[in-house]
């Protein structure tokens, strides 16, 4: 076993391409994606307000809109139509209209209404003008609602009362900030992980495939009894390189960025360990039929952004149909990303994912079994052919 650990560590480290994918690519994704989301939340969205009514009710509205975080009115255009073309000129993301007559309705207690035109082709930008707007118009109008009740005569703890019957408190679970960077990024780099190893696996099989060269040391007659030690030798290579990889990644970007971290990392480690034993055995027997190398790295590339749908990241597991929920438990990562979401964002101990833990071992042990065995049977093959041919 240690003569296939070596040759396949030796193999790797000359092969420039997969270095750069198994080491290089772990230290390139999960930087370049959480500097892109350092900012965590998306703030000072810039926006246009048409102000049809140009009253002091009006630019009080407009003014309570440009202090809040989340937008920035950059412009005040005279109309519609010439916000309509800084929309389109990528100068705004979005429009607010304060009709004629807006001071005259606040001011009469009669419903005032705003309209608001926000970009729908981007939804993180349109629910974060949206939310703006809503949150402002309960303050706005909580304000024009206490300034009445006082001026019929009530207390200011009454006019509160009345306009806000009920006092809702809400507190974010896990993720305090509501960010993006810190919900999205735990879990991708997860499958980062899972698909840098299956496609430098798949390199290294394709490469392999193509040299035409064989993988046994042992005479054909013995070759048998060397199957497991070659499978296991080249598991604890790319088990060797994803030990670093997680120290970069799980440790020193988790750290680096702040992202939540509630876990014990001995905790993390269990679980990680069944996950880089499924993904290899599962990479390993998919190399097998990879001919050359490009064919490895189209069909790994094909299979990244399915394994991020299924993983439950950008859209719930819960709303997915049954068959395809089943379908996902192929791949490794559809098990093991919410499993360490729990743990290390959550909190909870390793005993409140065993059955996710169970899960990992048993699908290292069916891809290991596979794998073997498709090993096996290539041996039979290759010697009935030669016998054929003798």
């Amino acid at each position: 076993m240690a003569i296939h650990f070596k040759n396949e560590l030796k193999a790797i480290f000359s092969d420039s391409g997969a270095v750069l994918i198994l080491v290089g690519a772990l230290l390139i994704y999960p930087l370049l994606y959480s500097f892109g989301y350092f900012n965590e939340v998306l703030t000072d969205l810039p926006i246009g307000v048409v102000d049809l009514d140009q009253t002091a009710t009006s630019r009080k509205y407009t003014n309570m809109l440009d202090a809040s975080r989340d937008v920035e009115v950059s412009y005040n255009p005279q109309s519609l139509e010439e916000a309509e073309q800084l929309f389109m000129a990528n100068k705004i993301d979005g429009v607010l209209l304060i009709p004629k007559g807006f001071q005259k309705n606040v001011l009469s207690t009669t419903q005032a209404d705003v309209a608001v035109y926000a970009d729908g082709s981007y939804l993180l930008k349109y629910k974060t003008f949206y939310t703006a707007a809503q949150t402002v118009n309960a303050y706005f109008g909580a304000g024009v609602g206490v300034q009445h009740y006082l001026a019929e005569g009530k207390s200011l703890k009454q006019a509160k009362a009345a306009v806000s019957p009920l006092s809702i408190q809400t507190q974010m679970l896990y993720i305090p900030a509501g960010s993006y960077g810190s919900f999205i990024m735990p879990g991708l780099i997860i499958i980062i992980i899972q698909q840098t190893l299956l496609i430098g696996i798949g390199i290294m099989g394709g490469t392999f495939s193509e040299s035409k060269e064989s993988p046994f040391r042992l005479p054909e007659n013995k070759r048998r009894r060397e199957i497991i030690p070659l499978l296991f030798g080249r598991v604890g290579a790319y088990l060797l390189i994803s030990a670093f990889n997680i120290c970069l990644a799980l440790i020193l970007i988790h750290d680096w960025f702040s992202y939540p971290d509630k876990g014990h990392m001995l905790d993390v480690l269990m679980l990680l360990f069944p996950f880089l034993l499924a993904v290899i055995f599962f990479g390993i027997g998919l190399s097998t039929f990879f001919k050359h190398r490009e064919s490895a790295i189209v069909f790994m590339m094909f299979l990244s952004p399915i394994a991020l749908f299924l993983s439950g990241i950008s859209w719930p597991v819960s709303a997915m149909p049954d068959w395809l929920v089943s379908l996902s438990k192929i791949l490794p990562g559809t098990t093991a990303v919410p499993a360490y979401l729990r743990l290390r964002t959550m909190g909870v101990g390793i005993a409140e994912v065993k059955t996710e833990l169970i899960t990992l071992y048993l699908q290292a042990g069916c891809y290991a079994l596979l794998t073997i065995v498709y090993f096996y049977i290539r041996l039979y093959v290759g010697k009935m052919r030669k016998k054929q041919l003798t």
